[in-house]
This record gives C-alpha cells, structure tokens and sequence, in this order.
C-alpha cells in the first residue's frame, strides 16, 4: 500500500482500499481482500518487484487461510 500510495495509483488503489478498509478480521473479509489482491496481479501493471511482491502476499495469505 506504501508504493501505491508513494506512486499514486490511484487505480490500484482503488481496486484495493475498499477491501483493505473494511477488513475487520472475519473470514469474509479477509477473502474480499485477498480477492482484490488477486484481481490486482492478474492485471499485471505494477513494476516487476511489487508484482513479485504481491504474488508473494497472496501466497502467504493463501497459506494462512488453508
């Protein structure tokens, strides 16, 4: 969130905070986050290290839920 806020992409940013926000720390919400993270590095346009980065993240995530 740091980098997209550094760069101001706000389209990534948009796609991400509302998710990132209403993460109470349900289930539920912990898949809509990583649901918009996923949708995020499908779409392929961040720089190479945070899209490396982000798969890194959905992995864990992904790892921790299951």
């Amino acid at each position: 969130m740091e980098r997209l806020c550094a760069r101001v992409d706000l389209d990534s940013l948009g796609l991400l905070l509302p998710a990132y926000l209403g993460d109470l720390g349900g289930p539920e919400d912990a898949e809509r986050l990583t649901t918009a993270l996923r949708m995020l590095h499908a779409e392929r346009r961040l720089p190479g290290p945070e899209q490396t980065a982000l798969g890194r993240t959905i992995a864990a995530r992904t790892a921790d839920a299951g």
